[in-house]
């Protein structure tokens, strides 16, 4: 009927033009209507600019619905279909809280987007929201599900989020300049303030508009849509002011959990020390070894005196695996190897409840112990009636499954007990003599960094020693001794260390790379308590524990750090405590600064195009095939120094030839993957740690390689900052709260600190050795090293409570 009235009116303005005017001179006339740009946004034709709740909607386990999870029967598919990168998003109960997101535009031929109003403030809002079904907030709990319900409060433009127009001026982007808070329903709000070329105001999609109506659509699919939008735009008028003349799109983002599934883990191990069982360090009769005597047989020589003076030994523990075995030898054996859930999510044991009624077993199925297990670790909520077939771990299922137990060699140091070497090399350095503590040795628990493994951190071991520390470590999963001989020949098919980093940092399977990195935390958390029992045999005092970690070391550290000290129970805190921690070259937002890291940059760039499986995919697989092998034929056998040859290579030709198309899409790509993986790995980044880590008032030491003017390269491996704002080294010291320093800090109250280097290279914490890819100086490389593990030690020393800066030379201002 409406488009019948606007026909009739059109007809008679026209027929009512006076003046003999033609109808062809009325045309030309008529001004040229310049169509306008409009938010994309048709849930029923898939158009739905993510992060988006709606992904949420009618989900069986609190995760989000995404294509690929389930077959064209509606049953789900094998574990192994989550490597696909948006499908693994399938597994998540909520949105990353540290990623740009975009809200895509339709922007017509003749009109391009006013970039400058995108960028003020007012253009775009942020609002925190409680959600119905609220397990929190009794007002909101009997409001159904997805339904906003009450505005927390407003976010600040420049000091939580700015927002500017995407590469392509096609798209509004919301940029988080401080990370959201985990578990929470943000709305996100673009307003009429944001203009077109022509001045006008961006319009709202026809869905929309048709779906924001006070008229009651017809279809149950229209309605359930419209109830969610009327929602938001109610509560924010009611509640926060913003009228709905000024809004043209409203969008709910939950970001997901982080530290459920890990607090979990804390809480398992807690119950077996209430039941007397302790993770343990088994250390044998073995002959008395120096450090020295360990470099020595390496091949190592001018081995540094104060060596000689650290005692080695070797131990053992069983720790307890939550990432199952590969059955087979290829990469692609690890795609189904992540952590899974013990239990039937709660989400889905609520729902199963009420299909079934009376039917529901109220209590533990007498045949099954695992039934009883869950329903009686978690009050009920959680059983074990196989109606859950993926069991996603999440806030709603945090129980995580044992799936074999591995026997993991411990690394253990302390000063010998003739302390004569020791003490010689403290008196030249004016310290007074030591001598063993009545109270025993304070132990630093040490973590290696990507590709290494514990026994290169034995170089800080003399600094350490020489401050009166005894250390234990243990190697990351697939790293060192812990590599995986699946077909039994004596050698490792999966090892980080020696062979592929995708062994540990797994882009095949974006979930086997953050359970990875929880498994390495989980590990600590047990090497924590195992500590307690060689306290006695070594005499080691488990009440003065300090942590370092360098690189993978220093990126899973937080996350240990924040589990290890955050209460849980007074009679067992102190077990996991600990007191001090240092962290060299780390960084948040793993996916980000990995994509930009000119270290392992090119590599992960080349194995995302070469399973990309589009046309620039096919292309880049015929050149490395073909073209890039005049180029990188001498990076051969290496299959990842020839990929990333390769990758190099087909870049630079594109460029040079002058192919934006294909640089646009590469890049694109890269974008897509970075959004895909960094949601992935989320739960385990340390940015979602950082907040928690500061809660606990433990006293934290950083250093950084920000490089300098004359040719020192920032650190290449973990970018200091990358595009991202809260990826990189310098925004997780920010988040945690660092207090940037450039001079030596007194003695007083403990406190955190993150110092910026002029001069080394990412492993300059462990090495005086000169990099060549850093570039700067043989001299500044090994000062950085003198003054980074002089800091290190020196600040672990005095428990936080103070950090001498020696050598300004290394300091950038």
């Amino acid at each position: 009927m409406k488009k019948m009235l606007l026909s009739l009116a059109v007809t008679a303005a026209l027929s009512g033009c006076g003046g003999g005017e033609t109808l062809e001179e009325i045309k030309n006339e008529t001004p040229v209507i310049k169509p306008s740009i409009a938010v994309k946004f048709d849930p029923s034709a898939s158009v739905v600019s993510v992060p988006n709740d709606l992904l949420m909607s009618g989900t069986k386990d609190g995760t989000l619905n995404m294509p690929g999870e389930f077959n064209a029967a509606g049953e789900a598919v094998a574990r192994a279909a989550y490597a696909d990168p948006q499908t693994a998003l399938g597994a998540l109960d909520g949105w990353s809280t540290q990623l740009p997101y975009v809200i895509d535009l339709s922007v017509p031929q003749g009109v391009s987007l006013d970039t400058a109003s995108v960028s003020m403030s007012g253009a775009v809002r942020l609002f925190e929201m409680t959600m119905g079904a609220s397990q929190t907030d009794a007002d909101c709990s009997a409001v159904p599900a997805g339904i906003a319900c009450k505005v927390v409060g407003e976010l600040t433009f420049g000091q939580d989020f700015v927002t500017k127009a995407n590469s392509t001026n096609n798209g509004v982007m919301i940029v988080p300049i401080k990370p959201f808070k985990t578990s929470t329903t943000y709305i996100t709000v673009l307003t009429n303030q944001i203009k077109d070329s022509e001045g006008r105001g961006i319009s709202a999609s026809s869905t929309y508009t048709l779906v924001r109506q006070e008229a009651d659509l017809v279809t149950p699919a229209q309605k359930s849509l419209q109830a969610v939008i009327r929602s938001y735009e109610n509560a924010l008028e009611s509640q926060a002011g913003v009228s709905k003349s000024e809004v043209i799109y409203t969008a709910a983002m939950t970001t997901q959990s982080a530290g459920n599934v890990l607090g979990t883990v804390k809480k398992l191990l807690a119950a077996g020390l209430q039941q007397g069982k302790m993770p343990t360090i088994t250390v044998p009769e073995q002959p008395t070894l120096s450090v020295a005597n360990v470099f020595a047989a390496g091949g190592m020589t001018d081995i540094p005196v104060p060596f000689s003076g650290v005692q080695y030994i070797k131990g053992s523990m069983m720790l307890p695996m939550y990432t199952s075995k590969p059955q087979a030898t290829g990469i692609d054996a690890l795609a189904d190897t992540y952590w899974q859930g013990m239990c039937d999510s709660a989400v889905t044991v609520l729902g199963y409840k009420a299909a079934v009624g009376d039917q529901f077993p109220e209590a533990p199925l007498d045949n099954n112990p695992t039934d009883a297990m869950c329903y009686g670790l978690s009050g009920g909520a959680l059983r074990d009636l196989g109606i859950d077939p993926t069991r996603h771990l999440t806030k709603y299922n945090s129980i995580p499954k044992t799936q074999w137990m591995a026997n993991v060699p411990v690394q253990i140091t302390k000063p010998m007990a003739d302390l004569q070497v020791l003490n010689a090399v403290r008196a030249s350095l004016g310290l007074p003599a030591m001598a063993m503590p009545a109270t025993g040795w304070p132990v630093v628990i040490l973590q290696h960094g990507i590709t290494s493994k514990k026994e290169d951190m034995l170089a800080l071991t003399a600094a350490l020693s020489l401050q009166g520390f005894a250390t234990v470590a243990i190697d990351h999963p697939m790293h060192g001794e812990r590599g995986i001989d699946v077909d039994g020949d004596g050698v490792d098919d999966f090892n980080a260390s020696t062979k592929s980093v995708l062994a540990y940092m797994n882009l095949s399977s974006l979930l086997v790379a953050r359970d990875n990195l929880r498994q390495s935390v989980a590990d600590l958390l047990s090497l924590r308590l195992g500590v307690h029992t060689i306290a006695p045999v070594l005499g080691f005092n488990t009440q003065d524990v300090s942590f370092v970690g360098h690189s993978l070391g220093s990126i899973v550290g937080p996350s240990f750090l924040a589990n290890a000290n955050t209460p849980l129970n007074p009679a067992i805190d102190p077990l996991f405590k600990v007191n001090t921690a240092a962290l060299a070259s780390g960084g948040s937002g793993i996916a980000g600064f990995l994509l930009e890291s000119g270290s392992f940059g090119p590599f992960i760039q080349a194995s995302v195009l070469t399973s990309a499986g589009n046309l620039i995919s096919q292309d880049f697989n015929a050149y490395l095939q073909e073209g890039a092998v005049a180029n990188c034929a001498a990076t051969l056998p290496n299959q990842e120094a020839y990929l990333t040859c390769g990758y190099k290579s087909y870049v630079a030709e594109k460029t040079a030839a002058g192919d934006t198309a294909t640089l646009a899409g590469i890049n694109s790509l890269m974008t897509t993957f970075v959004f895909a993986a960094q949601t992935a790995l989320d739960s385990a980044d340390p940015m979602n740690y950082a907040a928690a880590l500061k809660a606990t008032g433990t006293p934290v030491y950083m250093s950084v390689v920000v490089g300098n003017s004359e040719g020192n390269k920032p650190d290449t491996v973990i970018p200091p900052t990358t595009a991202n704002p809260l990826a990189g080294s310098l925004p997780l010291a920010a988040t945690m709260g660092l207090q940037d320093v450039t001079t030596s800090q007194p003695l007083g109250a403990a406190a955190s600190y993150v110092v910026r280097f002029s001069q080394g290279h990412h492993s300059s914490i462990l090495t005086p050795a000169f990099s060549v890819a850093a570039g700067g100086t043989e001299l500044g490389h090994a000062k950085a090293n003198q003054e980074m593990q002089y800091q290190v030690a020196a600040y672990l020393a005095s428990r936080g409570h103070m950090l001498p800066i020696l050598d300004s030379s290394v300091i950038a201002n």
